[in-house]
C-alpha cells in the first residue's frame, strides 16, 4: 500500500495532507525519514509519525454524525476558537468530512478515516446536502427556479441546485436548498445572486444522514460500511 494511502487509512490524515506531512519530513520509516509518498508500505515496515508507531492493526475507524452548533470551526487547527471535532468523545485524531461555516449549524460527518473523508468530499460522489434557509427577502418564484439550470455566483463559479419557498411565518421566509457541490459559502452566494440574503442556514442531511432527532452539539455513530 502506497505510503500516502496507508497514513489515510491508519487515522493520520486526509490523503492530501498526508502528502504534506511526507513532503515536510514527518513521516519515518525503519527509523529513517520517509519523502516519497508512493512508497509501498511492507508488513514489516515500522511507520512513525510524531514519535509514535502507527499500524493499520491499531485502527479502529470511525464515522460520526454531528448536529453542529453555531460557533463551531470546521478545523483541526488549534487557534482558541471552538472545534466540532471536540464535541466528540474520542482518544482519536479526527477530522470533518468538509466543512460548515461558523455560523452554519447542522450535519457534520466526523471520522479517523482520512480515506473515507477524501471520498466523501470529493465532487465525483455528489452526496446530497439539505439545507433549510431563513431569510427576510422574498424570490419571485421564476428567479430562484433558475437555479436548477444553474447560475454563476461569482469567482467564475456556478451553483446548480433545487430551491422550494416552504412557507412564510411572521416576516421571515423559510426555503429548502439541495445541493450536492460544496463550494465555499455556496448558499449565501447564491442567494445574494438571487437578490436577498440568508438570515440563517442550517444544513439538516448530508449524505442521506438527518440529524433532526439529534439535538445541536450531540451526535450519534454510524457505521462506516454504508458508504462502501
Amino acid at each position: 500500500m502506497r505510503l500516502n494511502k496507508y497514513l489515510a487509512h491508519c487515522g493520520v490524515a486526509s490523503r492530501r495532507k498526508c502528502d504534506q506531512l511526507i513532503e515536510n519530513g514527518e513521516i519515518s520509516i525503519n527509523g529513517k525519514v520517509a519523502t516519497n509518498y508512493s512508497y509501498q508500505v511492507s508488513d514489516n515496515d515500522i511507520v512513525a509519525f510524531g514519535n509514535k508507531v502507527i499500524s493499520l492493526e491499531d485502527t479502529q475507524y470511525s464515522l460520526y454524525l454531528l448536529n453542529k452548533p453555531k460557533g463551531y470551526i470546521c478545523s483541526n487547527a488549534k487557534d482558541n476558537k471552538k472545534r466540532a471535532i471536540d464535541l466528540i468523545k474520542s482518544n482519536s485524531r479526527l477530522y470533518t468530512v468538509g466543512r460548515l461555516d461558523v455560523n452554519t449549524s447542522g450535519a457534520i460527518l466526523v471520522t479517523n478515516d482520512g480515506d473515507l473523508a477524501n471520498k466523501l468530499t470529493h465532487p465525483q460522489y455528489s452526496k446530497e446536502k439539505k439545507y433549510i434557509v431563513k431569510t427576510i427577502l422574498d424570490i419571485p418564484k421564476e428567479k430562484y427556479l433558475q437555479v436548477k439550470k444553474g447560475i454563476s455566483i461569482g469567482r467564475r463559479q456556478g451553483a446548480k441546485g433545487t430551491i422550494r419557498r416552504l412557507k412564510k411565518k411572521s416576516k421571515f421566509i423559510y426555503w429548502e436548498v439541495i445541493l450536492t457541490e460544496g463550494k465555499n459559502r455556496e448558499i449565501r452566494r447564491v442567494f445574494e445572486k438571487l437578490d436577498s440574503e440568508v438570515i440563517d442556514l442550517h444544513r439538516y442531511e448530508f449524505a442521506g444522514l438527518d440529524v433532526r432527532d439529534i439535538k445541536p452539539g450531540h451526535y450519534k455513530k454510524i457505521n462506516p460500511d454504508i458508504f462502501k
